[in-house]
């Protein structure tokens, strides 16, 4: 349940002209509220805030200096980037501290003129309009906050009068939501303009942050739109059951054709704006003080009629059509097509890379093997790039290539099982979602166990001996070279779905001098 403040109307008035001030204009120099000068804790804000927006402006400055430097110096690009990444997070820091730091200096600065407001001298009250419906005649101590006058209290049933001074408590909610609302979206603004622009490792870092911000108000949104209906169906339940009392039939006429127009107004906007609960906000507030701006001048309550006169003016200048903040995605995918070189170009200093799983554009892969761990260099032919991720049952699925069209990864497959791999089949990744293409072949959860051979002991060539060996034993399998982390150069010999005829070339092999032949277990 919404926290219920003990705060008057006045003092939500106050608020939104305040908070106006500080969030939809440009930053200025801060013009401190006369006769706050002695105020300690103002002043220390006051001081925060001004050397927070120094901070701001130096970093803002650096960062178009390594910006220009980044564009001019291709070799520093890396070492700019980081720079400029490392600034971008300091300078969304100092943002969000300067906005804490104004929300303080706002609110001292409200109580203060309201405190300032509720001491001054209340005048009597108008002469009533004859009516059961009215406040006594005669001198009545007239209160500048609307709902607190006597009248509402005596007209209203204690459910109703409790309603409305609830709704009446909460009135500040809102600006404060939209506040927040507010500072987030114009860091939004920039982090947008740096994803468009900036470099892979800076965009997805703003993107991140973009997406962030973007969960946070739609949470403030969800509660502004929760705080403020029940302001707003309160107070205007109330204000039509009261006018309806007075016979003020024509006023409700017009109210009720107001409604219309609004409702109207806010649905045409909804596909368009960022927020509709934040763009509906000042025209559903101005409804309800059009309501008690009528209320005030037919019971004769000038004070509290010239105070909502002064926010009418405030509130109708209000534009929150903030537009939808939703660049357009990147595509950051490297394609790349699949090659085979002697050596490799994996080893123990240069592992194969786990797969970037991109979070827009499509890529097609060559899938190898999925197996229950990580696997030699050695079993993969030579081919690069390769990669590979970690499924959910803990399995690694190893992948080659990266391809922009079906096509091209179809190509791709058919070279990949003349050299030999048992199962290649094509996979792709849309905007980061996997999915496999190939229905036809066996499902890797089946499981299965085959085998390779790896021969150490030879040189950068094989020789005739080794050879000899391996075409009498076995003459259909496939060699391919890899360099081990000593810098030595193996063979495999594979792939053999008997165990048998891998042990049998072995201990073939074993025979050799200077030869040593161990048999690989692959699990998929």
């Amino acid at each position: 349940m919404v926290e219920v403040r003990k705060i008057s109307v006045l003092k939500g008035v106050f608020c939104l002209a305040l908070g106006l001030s500080v969030w939809m204009t440009r930053a200025q120099e801060r013009v401190p509220v006369p006769g706050m000068e002695t105020n300690a804790q103002y002043r220390t804000l006051l001081e925060q805030e001004k050397q927070l927006k120094h901070v701001q402006d130096s970093i803002v400055g650096l960062m178009d200096a390594v910006r220009k430097s980044y564009a001019s110096d291709v070799a520093g690009r890396q070492q700019y980037a980081q720079q400029i990444l490392d600034m971008e997070n300091e300078l969304y820091d100092v943002r969000n501290r300067i906005g804490m730091v104004v929300n303080a200096i706002s609110n001292l600065e409200q109580e203060y003129i309201i405190g300032n407001m509720n001491a001054s001298s209340m005048g009597p009250s108008a002469t009533a309009r004859p009516s059961a419906a009215q406040p006594s005649k005669g001198n009545v101590a007239q209160k500048a906050n609307l709902v607190n006058n006597d009248y509402f209290k005596e007209q209203l049933s204690d459910s109703d009068y409790q309603a409305l001074m609830q709704a009446q408590q909460q009135e500040t909610l809102p600006l404060e939501i939209i506040s927040t609302y507010i500072v987030n979206y114009k860091v939004m603004d920039s982090l947008a303009r740096i994803y468009e622009n900036a470099e892979r490792v800076e965009a997805e870092d703003a993107y991140t942050k973009l997406r962030t911000l973007g969960s946070i108000n739609e949470r403030l949104s969800d509660s502004l739109k929760h705080v403020w209906e029940y302001i707003f169906d309160n107070k205007t339940y109330i204000y039509n059951y009261l006018l309806d009392k007075m016979n003020e039939s024509d006023l409700l006429a017009d109210f009720e054709s107001q409604f219309q127009r609004i409702n109207q107004r806010i649905a045409s906007a909804r596909d368009t704006v960022a927020s509709e609960a934040v763009y509906a906000y000042p025209f559903r507030k101005k409804l309800t003080l059009d309501y008690e701006y009528a209320l005030a001048g037919l019971l004769g309550y000038t004070q509290a009629r010239d105070s909502i006169a002064r926010v009418q003016q405030s509130v109708s200048t209000l534009d929150f059509a903030f537009s939808v903040i939703d660049p357009q995605p990147r595509n950051f995918i490297e394609y790349s097509k699949i090659e085979r070189s002697v050596p490799s170009i994996y080893n123990t200093r240069n592992p194969i890379p786990e797969a970037e799983i991109f979070r827009y554009g499509t890529v097609y892969r060559i899938q190898l093997g999925v197996f229950q761990r990580m696997q030699p260099v050695s079993i993969f032919r030579n081919v690069h790039p390769l990669s590979y991720d970690k499924l959910e049952d803990g399995r690694y699925r190893y992948c080659a290539g990266g391809f922009r069209e079906l096509s091209e990864a179809q190509e791709a497959l058919a070279e990949m099982k003349k050299i030999g791999f048992r199962q290649p089949k094509i996979v792709v990744w849309r905007d980061g979602v996997f999915e496999s293409l190939d229905e036809t072949e066996a499902s890797d959860s089946e499981g299965g166990t085959f085998y390779r051979i790896e021969i150490a002991g030879e040189g950068d060539v094989m020789s005739d001996r080794v050879k000899e060996v391996i075409e009498t034993t076995v003459p259909s399998k496939e060699i391919s070279r890899a360099v081990n982390a000593e810098g030595h150069y193996i063979y495999t010999v594979g792939t053999f779905d008997s165990r048998e005829t891998a042990e049998d070339l072995v201990a073939r092999l074993s025979g050799l001098d200077g030869i040593s032949a161990k048999i690989l277990t692959l699990e998929q």
